[in-house]
């Protein structure tokens, strides 16, 4: 045998064997897949009881602050997955796992209607935010002028976007106005936060094309964040709602109206600078 030929039959031999070794590995998984490979989320939770709807909802950041509190350490879990898994089993291990105790405790008719109603807005609140795309929630964080830059996984966005907009409910009849910002409203919008009575509302009365107008925009913006949740702040475009600004007689333009308790207190033509304003609003408050 030449030397070429003895090179062929090494090859040869060399080919077969990687091939048996492959057809070896293959066949039990086509066989039988099931025996061969499982879900890695089963893998990490055989020894765990399965994880609520809550201990997924969280976000990473919750889940490790929790952790922390708990003394329990989590520097080997690379991923949600095993950090929920983590605090599944610290629950477990403490006797809070069990979210499901029937505990025999007196409630008012009202109070569980109330929850109840309270838990379905959630809820619907949580799948609506849900549904949307990354960039749409980075945007509306943006919009609420909430920082976003460290939320890497999306359900981090999602908590963060719903808790703004449980923050805008309680503050604002429509959810469109958070402490310390300037909304800019609709018609229909600010008839339903005229009917909110608890807060005053102080609304700007403008136009784009108004020179005024857009110099008192930044003005008002610096405002809002000195009233914080005193007062609500907010604006509306005469030209996109002008049957709205005709009920509320607007002539000329910036026109400010402060309205407290729901009724108008006071109301004011031409551009204000910060200080100006500031000092109109506390002295009708």
């Amino acid at each position: 045998m030449g030397m070429e030929d003895f090179r062929v039959a090494r090859f040869g031999l060399v080919v077969g064997l990687v091939f048996s070794l492959c057809a070896h590995q293959a066949i039990p998984f086509t066989l039988s897949p099931q025996s061969t490979w499982r879900p890695r989320w089963a893998i990490l939770t055989r020894n765990v009881s399965p994880v609520s709807h809550e201990e997924l909802s969280l976000s990473v950041s919750e889940i490790k602050k929790e952790l922390k509190e708990r003394g329990v350490s989590f520097a080997d879990c690379f991923d949600k997955e095993s950090l929920v898994v983590r605090l599944k089993e610290s629950r477990m291990n403490d006797g809070s796992g069990d979210a499901n105790l029937d505990v025999n405790i007196p409630v008012d008719s009202d109070d569980a209607n109330s929850n109840t109603n309270t838990k379905k807005n959630d809820s619907s609140i949580l799948e609506e935010v849900r549904s949307m795309t990354v960039r749409q929630l980075r945007e509306e964080l943006a919009r609420r002028n909430q920082r976003w830059g460290s939320l890497i996984e999306k359900e981090d966005l999602v908590q963060a976007v719903c808790r703004a907009r449980t923050k805008a409910a309680e503050f604002s009849a429509t959810g469109a106005i958070a402490p310390g910002e300037v909304a800019d409203l609709t018609g229909e919008q600010l008839v339903a936060e005229l009917a909110k009575t608890d807060t005053p509302l102080l609304l700007d009365a403008y136009a784009v094309w108004c020179g005024p107008c857009q110099m008192m925009a930044p003005q008002l913006v610096e405002v809002a964040k000195a009233l914080g949740d005193r007062v609500r702040v907010a604006k509306m475009d005469t030209d996109k709602h002008p049957e709205q600004a005709s009920k509320l007689k607007v002539q000329g333009l910036p026109t400010l109206i402060l309205y407290v308790n729901g009724n108008e207190r006071d109301r004011i033509e031409g551009a204000l600078m910060k200080d100006q304003l500031l000092g109109w609003i506390n002295s009708k408050l």
